[in-house]
């Protein structure tokens, strides 16, 4: 039982002239045994092989750059990826591609990203730009209303999502594992469930060692599950064959889902629409500092710049409910999210979950 994998990468930056564009191509011919359906060996192709993957690729680098150029944003660089996975005989099975763009603002560099199943075309217009078109013209950069530590706070999906990808860290490092097991079955968030998906689509529902490959609640509705059981040092259901090592290894990218119970955005809540990149997130303590682009519904064109800083799931615990459709937001981590509401700035300190401060202009 064989398949073919077909891995097309990009990076488009922007030069004087005409953007650079450098597309790869990655073809590998896997080999199942046919009882279990774990891989037993691969072979790298080479040659002229028209799938259309790399030229995807290109088209998704070189229209997102179009679109920043529309929303006023200076784009630094792009970078995309196009994944198929096909039968032996050729035919595609199912495609999944991921397009991550670098933009500079007036507010700062910021990260759009974003990912998903099906045709790679729909991935440009997925991106906010609308909405970075706003914050890029005009840029007006306010103090904070008087009273914005009584006010709630709202991680738009794109903040939300490193606080989503810090807790499942937490939860599956080697000394989260130790602590999810000793609180397993404990309530310790609000009625929030967080799952780790399967890496890679399979017909079988199998991972690349033959076992199943299902969803895996990290938190189950407020309460931490025990950590999956380990197969040579790999959650169960996610080994991925590595071709260069000629060795099973985890995925090399997590991905996340969290959903959990209803809430309308506050009218005065204080909204932190983009995280600035060019900062540290993740420090060695178990903590993450974001600094934010945010704003208020009052004065929507006035932004000003806030930092968060605290343990992901300390600030999950503040966590009111969840808001807006989900999006799936592709980073470091590929996680699906809607804006996460929280405490104000002054209750979580008050409880002594975050820190909550801000740039002046």
């Amino acid at each position: 039982m064989a398949e073919t994998r077909i891995r097309s990468s990009g990076i488009l930056t922007p030069t004087r002239g005409a953007p650079r564009l450098t597309v790869s191509l990655d073809t590998l011919r896997l080999e199942h045994d046919a009882s279990t359906g774990g891989v037993i060996g691969s072979r790298r192709l080479s040659g002229p092989l028209d799938q259309g993957a790399d030229k995807e690729t290109g088209l998704l680098l070189t229209e997102a750059a179009a679109r920043a150029a529309t929303a006023f944003a200076g784009l630094q660089s792009a970078v995309a990826q196009v994944h198929e996975w096909r039968d032996a005989d050729g035919l595609l099975v199912s495609r999944r591609a991921e397009l991550l763009a670098r933009v500079e603002t007036p507010g700062g560099p910021v990260l759009l990203g974003t990912s998903g199943r099906g045709d790679p075309g729909t991935l440009v217009e997925a991106l906010p730009w609308d909405e970075l078109g706003a914050l890029s013209e005009p840029f007006v950069s306010v103090a904070p209303p008087d009273d914005w530590r009584e006010r709630p706070l709202v991680l738009r999906p794109s903040p939300a999502a490193v606080l989503v990808a810090g807790a499942a860290f937490s939860l599956t490092s080697r000394g989260g594992r130790a602590t999810a097991r000793r609180l397993a079955g404990r309530r310790v968030l609000p009625p929030l469930t967080l799952r780790e998906l399967p890496s890679a689509p399979s017909e079988s529902g199998r991972d690349d060692r033959g076992d199943p490959a299902l969803p895996s609640a990290l938190v189950d509705a407020g309460r931490i599950c025990p950590p999956s059981p380990l197969a040579e040092g790999i959650p169960l259901g996610r080994a991925v064959w590595d071709h260069d090592a000629g060795a099973f290894g985890p995925p090399s990218l997590a991905r996340l889902e969290l959903t959990g119970p209803d809430a309308e955005t506050p009218p005065d809540a204080v909204e932190l629409v983009w995280c600035v990149e060019g900062l540290q997130r993740y420090h060695g303590d178990g903590t993450v500092r974001l600094q934010c682009l945010a704003r208020t519904a009052d004065r929507p064109g006035a932004w000003f710049r806030l930092v968060l800083r605290g343990k992901p799931v300390h600030l999950l615990r503040q966590a009111r409910g969840l808001a807006g459709p989900p999006t799936a937001v592709h980073s470091d981590s590929e996680v699906t999210t809607r804006s996460l509401v929280l405490a104000g700035a002054a209750d979580m300190e008050g409880a002594g979950h975050a820190v909550v401060t801000v740039i002046t202009p």
